[in-house]
C-alpha cells in the first residue's frame, strides 16, 4: 500500500532517531505476526504509570 502512494516504510534507524529527538521510547512490533505487540503494550503501561505513585497523597484517618 505504501508503494502505491509513493511512500516507503520508516526504517528502524529513522524511528529511533525521531524517538530520541522527542524524548520517547522506541520499540517495534508487527500487527501481522503479533511479534512485539505485547511488549509495546507493556512498555506503554509502564511509561504511563511512571510518577503516578509518588503523587498519591497519604491521607490520615481522623476520628471526631
Amino acid at each position: 500500500m505504501l508503494s502505491a502512494q509513493g511512500l516507503t516504510p520508516v526504517s528502524s534507524e529513522q524511528g529511533a532517531t525521531v524517538a530520541k529527538e522527542i524524548g520517547a521510547k522506541y520499540i517495534e512490533c508487527s500487527a501481522k505476526t503479533g511479534k512485539g505487540v505485547k511488549d509495546v503494550f507493556n512498555l506503554a503501561l509502564r511509561e504511563s504509570m511512571k510518577g503516578k505513585w509518588g503523587k498519591i497523597k497519604q491521607r490520615k484517618c481522623v476520628i471526631v
